[in-house]
């Protein structure tokens, strides 16, 4: 006769090894889906979490030509309604920095990575559109992240400004950067209380697109709130009395290509692959040498048009070594990624998910204040 201790011990040991097998299969299918190991990439450790359709994280960890690398992946699929990717800047202006966590806190983003470069107060290196709305201008020099209608894009965009003004248009030089001599430059809200001339100038006061006032000052000029400033940095060039505007004329600023509407635009720096091919070479204008193994981040689109945003950890031995640009290409287009560019790296490498930062960045695992990012926007 089995007595009932025996009976509840055997239980307890059914029990334990059904717990132990659902949880093993359980993993297993939850990191069935990886990306592809060519030549040296050898895996180490995959673990991975979908949060939904359209928003996939994977933390891969690997070994890459006999160094060890953390990197974290967010495939993100534009077309499905509610998702959104756009940049964001530093307390929503041109200078200055902020931490990743806080631009995407005040959004209540879904995830972030840090963004492109910037210049010594935090202006950003090229063309920033939110949503529509035009912020500066590309430098002409590297390609463009945009998103439109469901659709991204890497491509290089040279912007043409003007303002239109009745049956004419006056060409504008720059937007939101600081002016030089013989230059037109647009001013608006993003840029800070005023255009910081700081040379004489001759400037038009914009409201709701209408002139309310026009003059030469000796420094810098107000920008009011829902409009924007054009200012002039020569009075040799316009002099009041013959420049074709007056107040109370109704203007529109007009940008070539347009970004008006559902549309998101952020310069990045050099193309990573382009058409399927690895591009970059072992010198960058903004990063220096590409040969050293670093932090990196990138932003990329698969064939299937879903955007990649790629951070690997580095300059942390025994942990993550950081990728050379040329490593840096060749995983992402075994991953599937037929266009990349280059974002930002080093200490300013950093991946939000879900209000958590999922890397180590490189400076004691803090995060480096930034210029600027790029937002995931999932509207549940």
């Amino acid at each position: 006769m089995i007595n009932r201790k025996n009976i509840l011990i055997g239980i307890f040991i059914l029990f334990i090894s059904m717990s132990f097998t659902f949880f093993n299969v359980g993993h297993f299918l939850f990191n069935m889906l990886k990306p592809s190991e060519k030549g040296n990439m050898a895996r180490n450790e995959s673990t991975g979490n979908t949060y939904t359709s359209a928003v996939k994280y994977n933390h891969l960890s690997r070994t890459i030509n006999g160094k060890k690398q953390e990197m974290d992946i967010l495939e993100v699929d534009v077309s499905k309604p509610g998702i959104k990717i756009q940049p964001v800047l530093s307390f929503n202006l041109i200078y200055g920095f902020e931490n990743l966590s806080s631009m995407a806190g005040k959004k209540k983003a879904y995830a972030a990575i840090n963004g492109g470069f910037f210049y010594e107060y935090g202006q950003p290196s090229g063309m920033v559109a939110i949503n529509g709305k035009l912020i500066t201008g590309s430098s002409g020099k590297y390609p463009v992240f945009t998103v439109e209608n469901g659709k991204a894009a890497l491509m290089e965009i040279k912007s043409k400004l003007w303002l239109e003004y009745g049956s004419g248009k006056l060409k504008i030089d720059k937007m939101n950067t600081p002016g030089k001599i013989g230059e037109v430059v647009v001013y608006t809200p993003a840029y800070g209380l005023s255009n910081r001339a700081k040379t004489t100038n001759l400037t038009v006061t914009i409201k709701d697109n209408i002139i309310i006032d026009m003059g030469i000052y000796s420094g810098e000029v107000g920008i009011p709130d829902n409009g924007m400033l054009i200012t002039i940095f020569s009075e040799q060039n316009y002099y009041l009395d013959t420049l074709p505007l007056k107040k109370g004329d109704t203007v529109k600023q007009v940008h070539e290509p347009d970004l008006t509407g559902d549309v998101s635009a952020y310069e990045c720096g050099s193309w990573i692959i382009r058409d399927g091919r690895v591009v970059l070479g072992d010198r960058d204008a903004w990063v220096g040498v590409l040969t050293n193994r670093d932090p990196r981040t990138a932003i990329g689109i698969k064939n299937d048009g879903k955007v990649v945003l790629f951070t690997v950890d580095g300059r942390q031995p025994g942990y993550s070594e950081g990728l050379t640009g040329r490593e840096l290409g060749e995983f992402l287009l075994e991953y599937g990624v037929k266009n990349a560019a280059m974002l930002d790296g080093g200490a300013s490498t950093e991946m939000i998910v879900n209000n958590k930062i999922v890397n180590r960045p490189s400076f004691r695992g803090q995060e480096r204040p930034l210029g600027g990012g790029i937002l995931v926007m999932w509207e549940k």
